[in-house]
């Protein structure tokens, strides 16, 4: 189980750490913890993990990493997890007005084939991947090779977490500098419904796992089953690749979608939001 929780944060580091060739992002991997920082007014672009210091350290590794966000004037997203020391840090950091957001930290053994009712292994196979038989819509799901899909693909994503365009426009160019297509560490897939699109879902590889993210159903087509096929489609393209373990961060809304897909939770995650006090985005 220790392993797998390892794995869990493990992708999330590699993602972070893969994002070296993107001009619009600084890098730092101290040895305290690992961070991003940006001039982007978005948390997930100036992110702090792999915190490891004693608890007297704490305080002044918290004011270090705000004190570098104030003076940007940008948001910041605190990871934590099994790896996060002091154990309690994300008390002190909620005592120092970080908004918390727990997550749950999921795997799933892809060696055994995909859960009874999901697709079939060739469903990510082709240029546009007919939907599983128990979609009640008309679903198509294909991976995004150009700029003009991904730009659809984020699109989708802003409309369904409320997210403002110029994050999305960031997304793209985050998503083109790592790379688009099949042999880039970075996928991504797009869901249609009647050709308009509905849903999104991405695989990052790294740290010997496949990485689920980015799982969003806009509004109106939400509680249909978009969000399992489209996954379902993303494991069964981690498959085709190789990937034999899966992993996730999941809301605790989502986590049974994703039990059914044959995901168990091993490790809870922590995110944490803090924003300067005069922030105008």
């Amino acid at each position: 189980m220790a392993s797998m929780a390892n794995a869990v944060e493990a992708n999330l580091f590699a993602f972070f750490q893969h994002l070296t060739g993107w001009p619009r992002i600084e890098i730092h991997d101290d040895a305290d913890c690992f961070w991003t920082i940006s001039d982007l007014p978005f948390p997930l672009f100036n992110s702090v993990m792999r915190a490891r210091v004693s608890g007297a350290a704490a305080d002044a590794l918290i004011d270090a990493r705000t004190a570098a966000c104030r003076d940007r004037n940008v948001p910041m997203l605190w990871w934590t997890g099994p790896s996060t020391r002091p154990d309690n840090l994300g008390d002190q950091l909620q005592q120092r007005g970080f908004l918390f957001e727990p997550a749950h930290g999921m795997v799933a053994d892809l060696s055994a084939g995909p859960p009874e009712g999901g697709p079939p292994q060739e469903f990510c196979e082709g240029p546009a991947l007919a939907g599983p038989p128990e979609i009640d819509l008309p679903i198509s799901i294909e991976p995004v090779k150009d700029s003009k899909t991904l730009k659809a693909w984020c699109r989708v994503l802003c409309d369904s977490f409320g997210a403002p365009q110029p994050f999305g426009d960031a997304f793209c160019q985050l998503a083109e500098a790592i790379g688009l297509g099949p042999s880039s560490p970075f996928r991504h897939f797009l869901a249609r419904v009647n050709d308009r699109p509905a849903a999104t879902c991405s695989i990052f590889f790294g740290a010997g796992v496949a990485g689920i993210y980015d799982v969003s159903t806009i509004p109106e087509k939400r509680k249909r089953g978009l969000g399992r096929a489209i996954t379902a489609a993303a494991l069964s393209e981690a498959r085709k690749s190789g990937a034999r373990m899966a992993i996730l961060h999941s809301s605790t809304l989502g986590a049974g979608m994703y039990r059914g897909l044959g995901f168990k939770d091993v490790c809870p995650i922590g995110q944490y939001v803090w924003v300067p006090e005069n922030f105008k985005q």
